[in-house]
């Protein structure tokens, strides 16, 4: 099921294997396109890689489908760092602090 792929792509994340973590995100956002922890998870795999076009592509999904999630702001807005996009970052980085003072993780 997606949830089994997620995990064992987390694993292969963990180990710094990005290449077959991203395999298991696209299987497990094949069988459920809403799952935004995949969406995020592959992002940051992505950007483990130089790959922060498809990060912030992936990362923005993510937000889409769960927008109270600070973490998914703090990873796109360093991704927007590496594409100097900076005012970007800034603007990732506010709704990020905004959404953990109201005590969304």
């Amino acid at each position: 099921d997606a949830n089994g792929f997620h995990d064992r792509g987390n694993v292969y994340s963990r180990h710094g294997n990005y290449e077959r973590a991203v395999q298991d995100y696209n299987r497990a956002i094949e069988m459920d396109g809403d799952f935004a922890e995949a969406y995020y998870d592959r992002g940051c795999s992505y950007h483990e890689v130089g790959l922060n076009e498809q990060a912030i592509a992936d990362l923005t999904r993510a937000i889409e489908l769960n927008p109270e999630a600070a973490r998914y702001y703090a990873r796109r807005s360093l991704a927007y760092v590496f594409t100097d996009h900076i005012d970007l970052a800034e603007a990732d980085e506010e709704m990020c602090d905004t959404l953990r003072e109201r005590g969304f993780e």
